[in-house]
């Protein structure tokens, strides 16, 4: 290398993450002898000089990190907000760092309390779950030198730190298999009141535009993010289009609440109907018949999200601004459309 060496360089010529190198030479146990070598190799070759400035502001950090979810009944018991929370946990707990958890209460934004936990520095960094299209005061943070993500959340035309899963692939390998199965009547619930539901919307029902499939034969209704939501939304998809073969559910809870109201209209899932969720929550598995899914993987997603933050918190990068990749989980809830 002709110029002064940087982490990044480090990282990329052992093949490991940023977060890696910095944990090497913090003297992290987690990591590797093998891995450990191969980098310290590379600080020694490359006479590789971490920047202090930023080390020294690591040093008189917090090593707390601030969690805020959105101000939902019981939102501690969401299977969704559960997982993502586990993985920050896990990977803030494995990087020495705690968690401070907060719900987005009036008075906690009207208080600005968000950017007084990281002015007073009780806080070294910020994370937000499950923000609304409504969240409009996150976007203090553009202008705020504050280390902050959005995790699985976006704010178009904003410029916010985020990590979200790949909902543009979700949505074509959603309507792709439907599509392929031979159905041409399509209903999706979803709901409406965060970016990422919207774009899986838009995304979604383009695909199907793109196959030939008109918007007659592909309503969409908005309702909650919750069992009685699909419940109630199939219930009025099949109200005013009883000839739909099958239903996409935003996410698994909406599409089990969907599978009930389908049951109590005598009809079977899949020779019927089909049914197709999204998120793969371990309900997904168990449900009657399994729940075809697609996964996002929230456990990782969460890690991957504090690892990011972390990275930001130590100079490591500037911005973030990741998309992570989704899988297709095949189960019994979708087959052949019914022949007419």
């Amino acid at each position: 290398m002709s110029h002064r060496a940087t982490i990044k360089d480090i990282a990329a010529e052992c093949d490991v993450s940023l977060s890696t190198v910095s944990l090497v030479l913090n003297g992290s146990p987690r990591i590797s002898q093998a891995t450990r070598a191969r980098v310290l190799d590379a600080v020694k070759k490359h006479n590789y000089q971490p920047n202090h400035q930023a080390r020294a502001l690591v040093a008189k950090a917090s090593r707390v990190l601030s969690v805020t979810i959105p101000d939902l009944q019981h939102v501690f018991a969401d299977i969704y907000f559960g997982k993502i929370v586990s993985g920050l946990y896990d990977e803030a707990s494995e990087q020495g760092y705690k968690l401070l958890l907060d719900i987005a209460r009036t008075r906690f934004v009207e208080s600005r309390e968000y950017l007084r936990l990281l002015e007073t520095r009780r806080v070294d960094g910020m994370l937000f779950i499950g923000a609304s299209v409504e969240d409009e005061y996150l976007f203090a943070f553009e202008e705020a030198a504050h280390p902050f993500l959005l995790v699985n959340h976006f704010f178009p035309g904003r410029r916010l730190n985020f990590i979200m899963a790949d909902y543009t692939e979700a949505a074509h390998l959603a309507a792709d298999h439907l599509l392929n199965l031979g159905h041409r009547r399509i209903g999706l619930i979803v709901g409406t009141n965060t970016h990422t539901g919207l774009h899986f919307r838009d995304a979604f029902l383009a695909r199907l535009r793109a196959a030939g499939i008109d918007e007659a034969a592909s309503p969409w209704v908005a309702n909650e993010w919750d069992e009685p939501g699909g419940f109630l939304g199939a219930e009025e998809l099949f109200t005013k289009n009883p000839d739909l073969t099958a239903i996409m559910a935003a996410n698994d809870r909406i599409a089990m609440g969907a599978m009930r109201r389908i049951r109590t209209m005598r009809k079977n899932i899949p020779d019927q109907i089909s049914v197709l969720g999204m998120d793969d929550i371990p309900a997904a598995a168990y449900t009657t018949p399994g729940l075809t899914s697609i996964s996002l993987d929230l456990y990782h997603l969460g890690r991957t999200a504090c690892s990011r933050l972390l990275e930001i918190v130590r100079g490591e990068r500037k911005a973030c601004e990741e998309v992570v990749p989704v899988r297709f989980i095949q189960r019994e809830s979708t087959g052949p459309a019914p022949q007419a």
